[in-house]
């Protein structure tokens, strides 16, 4: 990944229901990690007619920087590629 600078994120799982749910923590390993991990991304899925309802979420409420992720553009840059993730999606499995 890439900001300004090259980093690398691991990604843990920490919670799976098969067809239902899976979660993740992400955050860079050694040090970094003591300082800049914490986030976790989720998916959940939902049976509905005629498909399957996919949410996304990003919950910061144990990362470190919990608080500075919450401010300026960062969490409306957030919303808008998880909602291009989700079209993403929709397209790959209704094509």
């Amino acid at each position: 990944m890439r900001v300004g600078l090259p980093y690398r994120m691991t990604n843990t799982v920490t919670e799976f229901e098969e067809d239902r749910r899976i979660a993740w923590k992400a955050g860079p390993t050694g040090l970094a990690g003591r300082f800049l991990a914490g986030r976790t991304w989720r998916y959940e899925l939902e049976p509905v007619d005629g498909g399957t309802l996919v949410r996304e979420s990003w919950d910061v409420s144990t990362d470190h920087q919990g608080t500075f992720l919450k401010l300026g553009p960062l969490p409306e840059r957030t919303r808008r590629s998880m909602d291009a993730t989700l079209r993403r999606i929709e397209e790959l499995v209704t094509e």
